[in-house]
C-alpha cells in the first residue's frame, strides 16, 4: 500500500499555515495596526499549522478513518482528503482500492458518512484547482454524468493510479 507520505502532508501545512497567517495578518493590520499584526500574524500561523498537524496525524482521527475489513495488500493509494458534499468539505481519508474509490469521513464533520465510487462507474478523472488557485483537486465524473469533488494531496498520484484501474477495466 503507497500512501501520502509525511513529507507531502507537511509541505501543505506549512502552505496552508502561511496562507492564514497573511490572511490574519492582513486583517489584523486593518484592526488593530501593522505592528500588532506582524506578531499576531506569524504567531497565529504557527499554532494552526501545529494544531493541524496534531489533528491530522491523532490517533482517533486514524482510527475512526480506517476501512475496516479491507486487507492492506487491497489498498493501492491512499491519503487524507476531503469530499465536497452539499455546501461542506467534509474531511476524512480516500482509499484506492482495486474495484473502487473509498471515501470515509472521521467525526468532527456534519456529514459523517463512507462514500463509494465504483471504478466501473468512472468516466473521467479531472485536476482542478480548488478556488481557481489550489491545486489540489481532483474530479471523478462518472458516466452518469454526476461529478464527485475531492481536495487531495498528490493530485498526480490520483489521476495516474485511478486512470491504470480504469484502463484495465
Amino acid at each position: 500500500m503507497i500512501t501520502t507520505d509525511r513529507k507531502t502532508t507537511v509541505k501543505a501545512l506549512i502552505i496552508a499555515s502561511t496562507g492564514f497567517a497573511l490572511l490574519f495578518g492582513a486583517f489584523i493590520a486593518f484592526t488593530n495596526g501593522i505592528w500588532y499584526a506582524l506578531v499576531a500574524g506569524p504567531v497565529t500561523g504557527i499554532l494552526w499549522g501545529l494544531m493541524m498537524y496534531l489533528f491530522i496525524n491523532s490517533k482517533k482521527v486514524k482510527e475512526q478513518t480506517t476501512l475496516e475489513g479491507i486487507a492492506e495488500s487491497d489498498i493501492i493509494y491512499s491519503g487524507g482528503a476531503n469530499y465536497f458534499k452539499n455546501a461542506e468539505a467534509v474531511g476524512g481519508k480516500l482509499y484506492l482500492l482495486k474495484d473502487r474509490l473509498e471515501f470515509k469521513s472521521h467525526q468532527l464533520n456534519i456529514q459523517n458518512h463512507t462514500f463509494k465510487i465504483k471504478t466501473a462507474d468512472i468516466h473521467e478523472i479531472i485536476s482542478y484547482n480548488t478556488l481557481g488557485l489550489i491545486p489540489n483537486g481532483l474530479k471523478v465524473v462518472l458516466k452518469d454524468g454526476v461529478q464527485e469533488k475531492f481536495m487531495v494531496n498528490n493530485r498526480t498520484i490520483w489521476r495516474e493510479n485511478i486512470q491504470k484501474l480504469l484502463a484495465l477495466s
